[in-house]
């Protein structure tokens, strides 16, 4: 019998699924405007940048960003020469393959003189703003065996210049601080390896461990009213250098923006420049946009938690608020975090006094920055909310009647899209009561691309509390994605409440434990 030799015909995906019944709510997002010079909209940060300048842009005249500079003659040197040539038209480039990039993606930088593009100039030319450190005392610092120790000694010396130019008179209004490839080679790697670490305990600590695991399985113990802190200390800090810099910088009072010196030689300088630049602008005082959507009386405050040491099994977390409004971000540092694994919760959360306190602070500070309390408060958390958290929370907003609880988490839940382009930024689908997927990734119709090789992940709600439609909710996650002023991308793919909470917390794990060193409160000294 001769068999038969043909192919089945193969169903093409869109047609298989033409014939399924939607499981799912959806909906789409129109991507939010930011507000540029003049009250004038854009949704792409850059294009509003180059058609109508800052959002804060002087009608009066340009006006000067005097920067200071530390770094090795050679990097004081390409820093300057980096400025010069932004000044005008910077391309950018080809990418790896020795192909021009995409022109709607990565977009030539229009250049800083004459006012173009942020109504200011960046002046780095007089010597008494910069500060040379020798090559020479670069590598003895980083002669020291252990990561850490050298990590302590690059900060020691760069903080001996900052702390020169921040008595200056008048100071200058942002410090850059350029490291040479060297320093780089040996510490900037340092601190991915420390989640890994295994944490060593003292004999006093291990005690107090076991102690509390006694206790928490119910069995009688006694109160011998021991304390760690005294040991802890010597274990802390200097942990990465970044956010040791940042952490020990904010004894002085101008920010400053850590550059690697190879970064001003990477292939994309119109990407660098963009993003370069719109760092130093916000953080010398300006504001580079502000977006549309969101109302001058909603206090927008993302609630999540950090180790106080960054080794994987350190259990001290302590809760963190960043606190966002229509002006600039503030950073509050909250009550320890609790657990109980015997909710089958293993994340940390807050007691009901702790909730309470955190929130308060934030609209105390919301109320001093903008003069008036908040009509609306929204919270941003990293993990499910607790009954007492809850109970905390609305306690603090006594009088403000309307609020949003929003709790972020991640399932690993995917949708793909039938045909060649992924799924569209600003999609969101409804799983259930409260429970959304907002999609912060995914194709961008204004750029006519997704800039990523990667399945779009989305960013997944897991419980809301409140009152207001999932539409406006979602609407404001997806416009503070569009908040991050340490760069000038389109959008990124976390809210701004939550984006650089890791990072915030780590800063603050680097400080000194002897309270020599206050936490700012602004948002700039962190980036």
């Amino acid at each position: 019998m001769k068999k038969n030799s043909r192919r089945p015909l193969l169903v093409p995906l869109d047609k298989r699924l033409e014939g399924l019944t939607p499981s799912f709510q959806c909906f789409h997002v129109e991507e939010p405007k930011l507000v540029f010079g003049g009250g004038n909209l854009s949704v792409d940060p850059k294009s509003g940048l180059e058609s109508y300048g800052p959002y804060d842009a002087d009608q009066t005249g340009v006006k000067p960003i005097n920067i200071g500079i530390i770094g090795t003659g050679e990097g004081i040197g390409e820093f300057q020469s980096f400025l010069d040539r932004a000044r005008e038209t910077v391309s950018p480039g080809l990418n790896t393959r020795g192909k021009t990039l995409d022109p709607h993606t990565h977009p030539d930088f229009p250049g800083w003189a004459d006012g173009r593009t942020f109504g200011a100039t960046f002046v780095c030319s007089s010597s008494t703003y910069q500060r040379s450190i020798h090559l020479e005392y670069f590598m003895n610092a980083i002669k020291a065996a252990k990561a850490e120790a050298k990590i302590k000694e690059v900060v020691r010396l760069v903080l001996k210049e900052i702390e020169a130019l921040n008595n200056l008179e008048p100071a200058p209004q942002v410090i850059v601080v350029v490291l040479p490839p060297e320093v780089e080679n040996q510490i900037a790697h340092v601190g991915a390896a420390m989640s890994k670490r295994r944490v060593v305990l003292s004999p006093k600590e291990r005690f107090l461990n076991n102690l509390k695991a006694d206790t928490d399985k119910g069995q009688m113990t006694m109160d011998f009213g021991l304390d760690v802190d005294d040991e802890s200390k010597a274990t802390s800090g200097f942990w990465n250098f970044h956010h040791a810099f940042k952490a020990h910088a904010m004894k002085f009072t101008v920010p400053t923006q850590m550059v690697w010196q190879t970064t001003l030689h990477e292939q994309n300088q119109a990407s660098v420049s963009w993003n370069l630049l719109t760092a130093l602008y916000y953080k010398a005082g300006n504001s580079p946009w502000r977006l549309q959507m969101l109302p001058d009386t909603t206090c927008y405050v993302g609630v999540s938690f950090f180790k106080e040491r960054p080794f994987g099994k350190a259990d001290m977390h302590t809760s963190l608020a960043q606190v966002f409004g229509a002006g600039e971000g503030i950073v509050l540092q909250g009550d320890k975090a609790v657990f109980d694994k015997s909710k089958g919760d293993s994340s940390p959360h807050l007691t009901e006094t702790g909730a309470e306190s955190l929130l308060k602070q934030a609209l105390e500070k919301y109320a001093l920055q903008h003069g008036v309390p908040p009509s609306r408060v929204v919270i941003h958390k990293s993990s499910r909310y607790w009954p007492e958290e809850l109970a905390g929370f609305r306690k603090a907003a006594q009088g403000i009647y309307r609020h949003d609880f929003l709790a972020f988490g991640d399932l690993d839940t995917r949708f793909m899209r039938a045909g060649r382009r992924p799924i569209v930024r600003g999609t969101v689908i409804v799983l259930g009561k409260g429970n959304y997927l907002v999609y912060t990734n995914g194709y961008i119709p204004y750029l006519r691309s997704y800039p990523s090789k990667r399945i779009p992940c989305p960013l997944e709600i897991i419980e809301h509390h409140g009152d207001s439609p999932p539409l406006l909710v979602c609407s404001e996650v997806l416009s503070l994605t569009k908040l991050n002023w340490n760069s000038c991308w389109f959008g990124s793919s976390t809210p701004i409440t939550m984006r650089f909470a890791r990072d915030v917390g780590r800063v603050l794990a680097e400080l000194p434990t002897d309270g020599s060193i206050t936490p700012k409160t602004k948002y700039k000294y962190y980036m």
